[in-house]
């Protein structure tokens, strides 16, 4: 049994690659970078606005009115933009919260103006829950036959059966036993 112990502890997990370059998720890093690109492209624009307005009035605060107005444009843009991140990893960041403590009913979905890799991601995190579901429905199932069966057992030795009936039973107790482990290492190994 301490083999056992030693063996589980010491197993190597699967180390997943760090990646494959800068742009290792081409889709909303380009996204990203063309918000940037239009963000910058708006506010020059709108730099030439007002630069085209501190001439024509004579406007001497160019300089501050223009940072207050950068300020202003990337605090609305930005938060507007990154509304479809947040709330996503939010919710992502609770559903992973609730699994590692067990609880696998979780259910998560996204806004259809969220971010695709997001919604990719929360479909992995939906199969991981099933899957958890899953596993921990026929772990307890196994485990009350088994329950059942070594009760039946019990009886049977109490009310002293033959040696055929017993050795029946104990087949199915080992059948059943042998069921729970291999859905024990299932659950491991995935």
């Amino acid at each position: 049994m301490p083999d056992q112990i030693n063996t589980a502890q010491t197993r190597k997990r699967t180390l997943l690659g760090r990646g494959k370059g800068y742009m290792s998720a081409a889709g909303p890093q380009s996204r990203f970078l063309l918000f940037l690109i239009f963000l910058l492209v708006a506010y020059t624009l709108l730099l030439r606005v007002f630069q085209k307005l501190a001439e024509i009035v004579e406007l001497p605060v160019f300089l501050p009115i223009s940072l207050v107005t950068l300020l202003v444009f990337i605090g609305i843009v930005g938060t507007i933009y990154s509304h479809k991140f947040v709330g996503p990893m939010v919710r992502i960041r609770r559903a992973i919260e609730h699994l590692a403590e067990g609880d696998a009913a979780v259910s998560l979905r996204l806004r259809d103006s969220d971010d695709p890799m997001l919604k990719d991601l929360v479909k992995a995190i939906s199969n991981l829950s099933e899957f958890t579901r899953k596993s921990h429905s026929l772990i307890q199932s196994a485990a009350r036959d088994l329950s059942v069966d070594l009760l039946a057992l019990r009886e049977k030795v109490r009310q002293g059966a033959d040696k055929t009936e017993l050795q029946r039973l104990i087949d199915l107790v080992l059948a059943k036993q042998e069921h729970l482990e291999k859905a024990i290492k299932a659950c491991r190994k995935n």
